[in-house]
């Protein structure tokens, strides 16, 4: 069956939501309320998957989580989207917990309390990597004091705790870049209506500006506590333990709403032989290189060659999720374009993976360094 290890994976970690999805209209998900999927999310979505059993989350494997996000964005790509920008930063803080074991006591509390964590990163600037910020920074007794906006963040009404880049200067000149955290509740946080396209409106992306923020030390982890720790070898470790996860969920997010248009044309028969063959052909492929990523994350691999291999999954699961909407599309053809809705919905989703980070030209020199 279509999906089958994706369903099985979702009906496993979260039956109640995954039933829930199965038997709901898609359309009328990604245009209901935002505050709904991200109830449905904190109650019966499992915050806590990618965090230690022994800090009272899931354990759950990247390879299963690859497997969830897929059949997710399949089903409700807003859903997807969320989760996606929830997960990937807290399985990058779970995996950077040996370095900065203040985080745990965080972690324990997103497991035990479902808090819903939005990501910050990446400011919607075109060819900007992950942790690239334009937050101000000003270092202070206490911690540090931050202001700047990020737009578009995900979940921007509705999340508990939110991480965001972070790049500070200190007295010598040295640039220091990482990652700081604030909670929901602060009042120095602000929210301003930004997305106002109806595609993946659900995920409730808009802007969040700190005003005079004060983030205390434990609060702020910077890349080069990360490195001091590490040779040569493995620099930049501190962002690739975010950057991989996020090719990884996202890519698998966006398979998903590419296998919900594929899933269309083959239960119809739609087509040539030679038609339904290229679309499994992409498809299988795709979440192969997936479940290959999601391996190499399973075993603790996250050095700039790692980062070099994700962006490279990333980049060809993109090409590959063009290719299988373009085809399940033409297959299904015009009538049923005309008669559903959603059909055109999946089509423009699947098209905004591109404008995620990082983007292929900010990636070319990297790739080209690491991979020839």
């Amino acid at each position: 069956m279509f999906l089958q290890e994706e369903r099985n994976a979702a009906f496993e970690l979260m039956p109640e939501m995954a039933s829930f999805l199965e038997t709901s209209s898609l359309l009328d998900l990604e245009r209901g309320e935002s505050q709904i999927l991200a109830d449905m999310f904190r109650r019966g979505g499992q915050p806590g998957l990618t965090i230690a059993k022994e800090l009272g989350g899931g354990g759950v494997s990247a390879v299963t989580m690859a497997k969830l996000h897929t059949w997710i964005g399949a089903h409700c790509p807003s859903l997807a989207v969320m989760m996606t920008m929830h997960h990937h930063t807290v399985a990058g803080m779970m995996a950077g917990s040996r370095f900065f074991p203040d985080i745990q006591g965080l972690l324990s509390m997103v497991a035990r309390d479902k808090l819903l964590v939005a990501s910050g990163f990446s400011e919607g600037r075109a060819h900007a990597h992950i942790l690239e910020s334009r937050m101000a920074v000003e270092k202070t007794g206490d911690g540090y004091i931050v202001n700047g906006s990020k737009k578009p963040c995900t979940m921007t009404h509705s999340f508990d705790v939110i991480t965001f880049g972070v790049n500070y200067i200190d007295p010598e000149g040295r640039l220091h870049t990482g990652i700081g955290m604030g909670f929901a509740s602060d009042p120095s946080i602000e929210r301003k209506k930004f997305w106002s396209v109806p595609h993946l409106q659900a995920a409730d992306s808009h802007e969040v500006t700190f005003n005079n923020l004060m983030v205390p030390e434990s609060m702020i982890c910077f890349n080069t506590a990360v490195d001091d720790q590490l040779d040569d070898a493995q620099l930049g470790t501190g962002e690739n333990l975010f950057a991989i996860w996020f090719q990884l969920l996202a890519s698998a997010s966006y398979l998903g709403m590419a296998s919900a248009l594929a899933s269309r044309a083959l239960s119809g028969n739609k087509g040539s032989q030679d038609d339904r063959a290229m679309l499994l052909i992409d498809l299988h492929g795709a979440t192969m290189a997936l479940r290959g990523l999601a391996g190499s994350i399973d075993e603790n691999r996250f050095f700039r060659s790692d980062l070099a291999r994700a962006q490279a999954t990333r980049f060809s699961v993109q090409e590959a999720v063009n290719r299988i909407s373009a085809r399940a599309f033409e297959i299904l053809g015009g009538m049923a374009f005309m008669s559903s809705e959603e059909i055109a919905y999946l089509l423009v989703a699947t098209r905004l993976m591109a404008f995620h980070p990082t983007s292929k030209l900010a990636s070319t020199p990297f790739l080209c360094e690491q991979l020839s």
